[in-house]
């Protein structure tokens, strides 16, 4: 029978349950997959949250200030984040999956104590974030924004608990260019990644449903639109490996 995406009252339940399932070997299906490049796409956008876009400053200097890492599944990102802040610093991770929460947790816990501390993970709802406005200096959500219900919402409640003047990051998946690259990677994508998925995780359809999502998800233009509708000001996005990811930046207007 042909894989068909779950409908829009499904897609919530669907998304959690196949989460749920692939926690365990979350990451090391998400380094074959990507060939690594996960990891500098990840770096470059924690680089653009904390200092901007187009900043050349020094990358390596700790900073303060509070951060949310939404849909933050296994903690990666957040501990990226983690490490760019000094001891006042703070970094709270969301994910709706209790069992990639405890994936991060775990992993939180075998890092140096001041880096654990300054990080802490919260169960909830992408779309109806549990935090109050202007709670956050920056926000960021990466490769799960196309896994909301209603990405508008998602966006939107992002902007909503940053304060103004800080910065809205979404990294996901873009649009791939070229005359050779692109049929490349829509091959790659569409009958790979479900291969993987069935050899690492035993699980071909969790990730036969990470290429059909793409289908539904806006293009970076339409991404872009979304982010300007939320309200954010400034908004721009870079493609990256040939713009098959992209990378969206916006900053919190005066409220």
């Amino acid at each position: 029978m042909p894989f068909q995406l779950p409908t829009q009252e499904e897609k919530h339940a669907y998304v959690h349950d196949q989460f749920e399932r692939i926690a365990a070997r979350y990451d090391l299906a998400n380094d074959v997959i990507s060939l690594g490049m996960h990891r500098f796409w990840k770096k470059l956008a924690v680089d653009v949250l904390i200092d901007g876009p187009g900043r050349s400053g020094n990358r390596q200097q700790r900073l303060s200030g509070k951060y949310l890492d939404v849909c933050c599944g296994t903690g990666d990102l957040a501990l990226r984040i983690a490490e760019r802040l000094d001891r006042d610093g703070e970094v709270t991770g969301l994910d709706f999956s209790g069992n990639m929460l405890e994936v991060a947790k775990q992993r939180t816990a075998k890092h140096e104590q001041s880096l654990s501390a300054r990080t802490n993970f919260v169960q909830g709802d992408a779309q109806n974030l549990p935090f109050d406005d202007d709670s956050f200096d920056g926000a960021i959500i990466s490769f799960g924004l196309r896994n909301l219900t209603q990405f508008d919402r998602g966006i939107s409640e992002m902007a909503r608990v940053v304060k103004p003047g800080g910065f809205v990051v979404n990294l996901d998946l873009g649009r791939a260019k070229g005359a050779f690259f692109a049929p490349m990677f829509k091959l790659y994508f569409r009958h790979f990644v479900p291969i993987v998925g069935a050899v690492l995780q035993n699980d071909r359809k969790a990730y036969t449903y990470l290429p059909e999502s793409k289908s539904t998800y806006p293009d970076p233009e339409g991404i872009t639109k979304l982010f300007q509708e939320a309200g954010l000001t400034n908004v721009r996005h870079v493609g990256l490996s040939s713009g098959s990811v992209a990378l969206h930046v916006g900053v919190v207007a005066e409220k």
